[in-house]
C-alpha cells in the first residue's frame, strides 16, 4: 500500500508544523507540501529525503492543491493519499494505517480518524456522510473516477462535496474511532457572551456561505436547510458579538448570498 501525503501550508507557526510532519511522515512514502504562501521551512534532514515541494507561494486554497496530488500519486503509482491540515496532529497514525491495511475493501473511498474525539469508541468502526479533508486517506483509483474536488468551490465546502458525491456514485466513508486526530478549526475564540466565534477572514466567510448555496443548488437535499440556518446564524452572531473587520464580513456575506442564490453554478456531470 504505497501513500503519499499532502499538506498544504500557509503562514504556518514553523516549530507546530514540523511537529505536526513528524507524526505521520515514517508511515507514508512521500509528502507533497503545497506552498500556499511563501515561507522558508527548514526540515530536519530525516524528513527531506520524501518531500516534494509544490504550489507558486501564491494562495491558491486547497481544491486544486488536492487534485494535483491525485494527478500525482496515479503518476507515481500511489495507492492512497492523506490529505493534512498544517494544523492537524495524529494520536496514532502508525496505528491507523495497520489497521487501515486489515480492513480496506474495495466500496470504503475514504478512511477518516476520530477527528477532536467526537465518534464513540464502542464500535471498531462507522460509517459516515461526511468527513473533514485533513486526516483523510483517500482512495486514488476512486478519486480518480470520481474527477476529483470542485476547484469552483476553492476552499470551503471541498471536504462535504465531495463526500456526498462519492456516496451517491455508491462509495463509501469509514470512521475508525480508536485513532485520534487534533484539528483546529479556524482561530476559534470566545465572545462577549461565551459564545464561540471562528475568526476567519472575510473571503473565507463568503465561499462558506457561497458554496453551502451552490452545494443545496445542486443536491436540494444536502446540506439540509437546518444546517444552513444554524450555519448562518452562528457564524453572524459570532461576527457581531466577537470579532473585528464587522462591516467587511457581513459584506462579504451579503455577497455570498447574491452569488450562491443566482450566479451560474456548475453541476458535476457538466465538470
Amino acid at each position: 500500500m504505497k501513500i503519499a501525503a499532502i499538506v498544504i501550508v500557509f503562514h504556518p507557526e514553523v516549530e507546530a508544523f514540523i511537529s505536526n510532519l513528524n507524526s505521520y511522515y515514517a508511515d507514508v512514502d512521500y509528502i507533497l507540501i503545497w506552498m500556499n504562501s511563501l515561507e522558508n521551512i527548514k526540515l530536519p534532514t530525516s524528513i527531506q529525503n520524501k518531500v516534494v515541494y509544490c504550489g507558486s507561494g501564491q494562495n491558491e486554497y486547497i481544491a486544486r492543491p488536492l487534485n494535483y496530488a491525485i494527478n500525482w500519486c496515479i503518476e507515481n503509482g500511489c495507492e492512497y493519499l492523506l490529505t493534512m491540515d498544517q494544523d492537524s496532529t495524529w494520536d496514532n497514525f502508525s496505528d491507523f494505517i495497520k489497521q487501515v491495511r486489515r480492513v480496506q475493501d474495495l466500496d470504503t473511498a475514504i478512511y477518516a480518524p476520530n477527528v477532536n474525539s467526537i465518534y464513540s469508541k464502542n464500535e471498531s468502526f462507522h460509517y459516515v456522510e461526511s468527513v473533514i479533508t485533513s486526516g483523510s486517506l483517500l482512495n486514488i483509483k476512486i478519486a480518480y473516477e470520481l474527477k476529483g474536488f470542485r476547484e469552483d468551490y476553492q476552499i470551503y465546502w471541498v471536504d462535504g462535496e465531495f463526500c456526498h458525491w462519492l456516496r451517491l456514485n455508491g462509495y463509501k466513508i469509514k470512521v475508525l474511532p480508536h485513532y485520534n486526530l487534533k484539528h483546529l478549526f479556524g482561530k476559534e475564540t470566545k465572545t462577549l457572551l461565551g459564545y464561540k466565534t471562528s475568526n476567519y477572514s472575510p473571503i473565507v466567510y463568503y465561499f462558506l456561505i457561497r458554496n453551502m448555496l451552490w452545494m443545496k443548488r445542486e443536491y436540494v437535499n444536502n446540506p439540509s436547510l437546518r444546517c444552513i440556518l444554524y450555519t448562518i446564524f452562528y457564524n453572524i452572531r459570532g461576527i457581531i458579538l466577537g470579532e473585528n473587520n464587522k462591516i467587511i464580513k457581513i459584506t462579504m456575506i451579503g455577497k455570498a448570498f447574491w452569488h450562491g442564490l443566482f450566479q451560474p453554478i456548475y453541476k458535476r456531470y457538466q465538470l
